[in-house]
């Protein structure tokens, strides 16, 4: 088996699911991040006929497969690798544990699009933000300088993901707080969503970077994903995600 490459963003909730469940699985990879705009013409050609709609990352390239989203990168970890199944940890016997993970993918990814569209806009008016995202791509030296090359990638994804990056940030936080009230009350106090540590875990534990940011971040970028209010009133479940990471998150890739 050759080793696989993950191109990803270091910030992005979709792109760490993906880490997670290769790292949970033992699966050796390489990781690259990807540089928006100036990346764009190769990862659509990594991606060529394999994409439903624009190529996007986590992109997971692995003994001639392309995989293109991080829910198909995260079943192919679970087929191929060692470690403890996640999806049949995710429903009773009597559910079918991944069409009930499938869903739970689609509602998580629909709020996380309308926290894209935050991120973005407050990204644009943040000139701090800006320098953090052109520090991924150049020097720290050259960052400052390279902000209109920032924000031009920011619109660029804008224009990529369908919204328009001028506009309130604040969109739509009501369906972000409805699933953080439904992630409560299915936890009901457990430890895990299924019977022990699953996929579903994963996804909600990564969602909550929108609320408060547990990658490594830059000052600014963190601001522009932090949700002071929500931080607050959800903190048992922030609480809940960091006890995930300290048990379960295990880094494995370079």
């Amino acid at each position: 088996m050759s080793t696989a490459i993950l191109f990803g963003l270091h910030y992005s909730p979709w792109t760490e699911r993906a880490r997670w469940a290769l790292d949970h699985h033992r699966v050796g990879y390489r990781y690259r991040e990807h540089l928006p705009l100036l990346g764009e013409p190769l990862l659509r050609w990594r991606a060529r006929g394999r994409a439903a709609g624009p190529a996007t990352v986590p992109l997971l390239r692995v003994d001639g497969q392309v995989l293109c989203d991080s829910a198909a990168i995260l079943r192919y970890a679970e087929s191929v690798a060692g470690g403890e199944a996640l999806i049949d940890a995710d429903a009773d016997a009597d559910a079918n544990a991944d069409a009930e993970l499938s869903a739970w993918i689609a509602k998580a990814d629909a709020v996380l699009a309308k926290v894209r569209v935050r991120v973005t806009r407050r990204t644009l008016a943040d000139p701090q933000a800006l320098e953090e995202a052109a520090g991924a791509a150049l020097p720290r030296a050259l960052a400052f300088a390279a902000r209109p090359m920032a924000a031009t990638a920011a619109r660029f994804l804008a224009r990529k993901h369908g919204f328009s990056p001028a506009g309130a940030s604040e969109v739509d936080g009501e369906s972000l707080r409805r699933w953080l009230d439904g992630l409560r009350e299915r936890l009901d106090g457990r430890p895990y969503l299924g019977s022990r540590f699953g996929a579903a875990d994963i996804v909600a534990a990564t969602l909550l970077q929108a609320v408060e940011p547990w990658l490594p971040l830059g000052q600014a970028t963190r601001r522009v994903w932090r949700d002071a209010a929500l931080a607050e009133r959800y903190a048992d479940l922030l609480a809940w995600r960091d006890g995930l990471y300290a048990a379960h998150r295990h880094p494995r890739g370079d």
